[in-house]
């Protein structure tokens, strides 16, 4: 996918649009343009521009379960040298589902994905073979709260899916806004049928879509990872709280030097003073420390083995 972006600058009803994809990205025209204030049209002409000018993609995010993807995992990468040279090479591995070169110690964050303990073990012998890297620290997922990007919660029943449920997973995943037509026509279902099967692989936590918002430097929010530790007995609650805030659009919890991991998108410094201030506030929180996402190189939660052995490889994100 390309990162290549207009110079159009995005406006405050931009942003709004923004924020209501990022939650459904199956939103209609219609829908949009209630809670905006625009017409049906201006609504279509605004949704249009923001995804082919590059500022969102909108696809559909199946459950890490369904991948194949059971262990999560989240690095911290010093480096020697140039930092865009390392994460091009991270990017390129199928494993790492987001990449980002970041403000402070770390010059880059990636996230890892895997079936187990030991192939993550073996992928982060790899990335720290990558020429450049100095050091690394992992911090394993013990539990998703919240993400903006992917579903969360129980996984899918194993073996509840069958190769007309790949087809339609392959569909959403290169276009998450295509019409019930344009999905039955790709599986050779009737458009009601289609629409069956879509929402019961909604209802079942087996997809969600929404926009991937492609940092561009022209909108007015930023992306902010905060790392958290906490009291032994306040984790969970915690954890669940801060999921609860508007601007917080990833919460996990987590093993290693951070007991939670979150990532806040605000449009301002001043928004952004008022969040970390408020976690800051919450009974339990011992420490917080911040980073900027400067640039997200890779954000991508497709796999080329989506529905293998049970249909034909899905398309790449």
């Amino acid at each position: 996918m390309s990162n290549e972006f207009t110079s159009a600058v995005l406006d405050g009803t931009d942003e709004a649009i923004l924020v209501l994809l990022e939650e459904d990205g199956r939103l209609t025209h219609r829908e949009i343009a209630a809670q905006v204030g625009l017409s049906r049209s201006a609504a279509a002409t605004r949704v249009q521009r923001l995804l082919t000018e590059g500022h969102i993609d909108v696809r559909g995010v199946v459950h890490p379960a369904v991948l194949g993807h059971d262990v999560l995992a989240h690095v911290s990468v010093t480096v020697n040298g140039s930092a865009s040279h390392v994460a091009q090479a991270a990017a390129a591995r199928e494993d790492t589902t987001l990449v980002s070169m970041t403000s402070g110690h770390h010059a880059l964050v990636l996230e890892i994905r895997a079936k187990d303990i030991g192939r993550i073990d073996d992928a982060l012998a790899e990335v720290r073979a990558i020429d450049g890297i100095v050091t690394t620290e992992t911090l394993l997922y013990t539990e998703v709260i919240r993400d903006v990007a992917a579903p969360v919660g129980p996984a899918p029943a194993a073996g509840s899916l069958d190769e007309t449920d790949y087809a339609l997973l392959r569909a959403l995943q290169a276009n998450g806004r295509a019409s019930f037509v344009d999905l039955a026509a790709s599986v050779g279902l009737s458009p009601a049928g289609t629409r069956r099967r879509v929402v019961r692989l909604f209802d079942g936590n087996v997809v969600r879509v929404g926009a991937v918002v492609r940092h561009s430097g022209q909108e007015r929010r930023t992306a902010t990872g905060i790392g958290l530790r906490l009291d032994g007995a306040a984790h969970r609650p915690i954890a669940e709280q801060l999921a609860t805030l508007p601007s917080v659009t990833f919460v996990a919890r987590t093993l290693g030097r951070y007991d939670a991991l979150l990532t806040v998108t605000t449009a301002t410094s001043g928004d952004l003073v008022g969040v970390l201030d408020h976690i800051r506030e919450l009974d339990g929180v011992r420490e917080a420390e911040t980073w900027s996402h400067l640039r997200f190189v890779k954000e991508t939660y497709a796999s080329l083995r989506l529905g293998e052995g049970a249909g034909s490889p899905a398309v790449p994100g």
